[in-house]
């Protein structure tokens, strides 16, 4: 049997009945096959001590309410999934899929720590250390996850307000040199790599 002749027939739940039972869940048709697999991936395999965060964009070009267009990605659309991988073998130890606005929301603000936090819902406690790019970085996450026995290393924007001005200024500023801060819970570092006019 040929693949397109598969993926015409192949249907993760009943149409007839979908349509009786509407849902504002955007991702029900496969919402039961994705959370099966997502549990497996964790019952798979046991993480090492150091966790990444980060974005996937898993390339589509079909109809999708939720397909997303990232100009930055190679795959420029396709549907967009948080990720949590162990950092050493890269392997996917858990996943959301990320169904974009509710319709008549209000738009979500710090969208990149309820990400982390719930991703990293199964291992609290477990002393691992997490790693994530300046979306998801900031003080106040760094916080709430060492109340939860897990540490946080990551870049902040330029424009973070809880970066002291010291750290958002690099005129002036020796190349190569590293200010830091210490706080009582928390270490930030502002490195110049170059010589800014």
């Amino acid at each position: 049997m040929k693949v397109s002749t598969i993926l015409r027939v192949l249907r993760f739940d009943n149409a007839q009945s979908r349509r009786h039972h509407r849902s504002p869940d955007k991702l029900q048709p496969i919402r039961e096959v994705f959370e099966t697999l997502d549990s497996n991936l964790r019952d798979s395999y046991t993480c090492g001590p150091s966790m990444t965060v980060d974005e996937q964009l898993v390339c589509f070009g079909g109809r999708c309410p939720f397909k997303q267009y990232i100009p930055s990605k190679p795959g420029k659309y396709g549907i967009k999934i948080w990720t949590i991988c162990d950092s050493t073998c890269y392997y996917a130890w858990k996943m959301q899929v990320y169904t974009g606005k509710d319709p008549g929301s209000a738009r979500e603000t710090n969208q990149g720590t309820r990400v982390v936090l719930d991703v990293v819902q199964d291992i609290e406690n477990s002393g691992r250390n997490i790693t994530c790019d300046n979306f998801f970085t900031n003080l106040s996450l760094a916080r709430k996850l060492l109340q939860k026995k897990l540490t946080l290393v990551g870049t902040m924007r330029k424009n973070n307000p809880e970066l002291p001005m010291e750290f958002t200024v690099a005129k002036g500023r020796n190349v190569k040199s590293t200010v830091f801060d210490f706080q009582q819970d928390a270490i930030i570092a502002s490195h110049c790599p170059k010589k800014t006019v």
